[in-house]
């Protein structure tokens, strides 16, 4: 059975909607990613410039996304829509933005600067890489 992407809570706002295309999009595309979805996890994306957040929950076969930050997630990924959506392009090595390309300097940059803001990066760095394998544009 595929995994599934459900939409919570109401019509998605923008961002909630973007997201959850990508993941059903990602897990249609390559049904190896559904085992990412093996353990459960929460996470928050914050975009405070367009006043827009959106919750990410993963469970065995199931995302569920739903428009604001709901409960405490174990990850909260804070940046300007610009950034959050320019994230999906970034190549990944080990699930985690590459320093040696161009893309995932520029991401680090941004970290170090406070532009972008990744509460739970040391304390569940797997957890962030699940997503953003989740989240990756081919």
């Amino acid at each position: 059975m595929a995994a599934s992407v459900q939409f919570q809570g109401g019509e998605p706002n923008g961002l909630a909607a973007m997201l959850g295309a990508v993941i059903q999009g990602n897990l249609l595309a390559h049904p190896e990613l559904e085992r990412l979805l093996a353990k459960p996890a929460t996470y928050a994306i914050v975009a405070p410039d367009v006043d827009v957040a959106v919750s990410i929950r993963l469970s065995p076969g199931t995302v569920a996304v739903r428009n604001g930050v709901v409960g405490r997630p174990q990850v909260v990924v804070t940046a300007d829509s610009e950034t959050l959506a320019g994230m999906s392009a970034v190549p990944l090595k080990f699930g985690l933005p590459d320093p040696r390309t161009k893309e995932g300097r520029d991401v680090n940059r941004k970290l170090l600067r406070g532009q972008l803001k990744v509460k739970g990066l040391v304390r569940h760095p797997g957890k962030l890489a699940r997503l953003n394998k989740l989240l990756r544009v081919a």
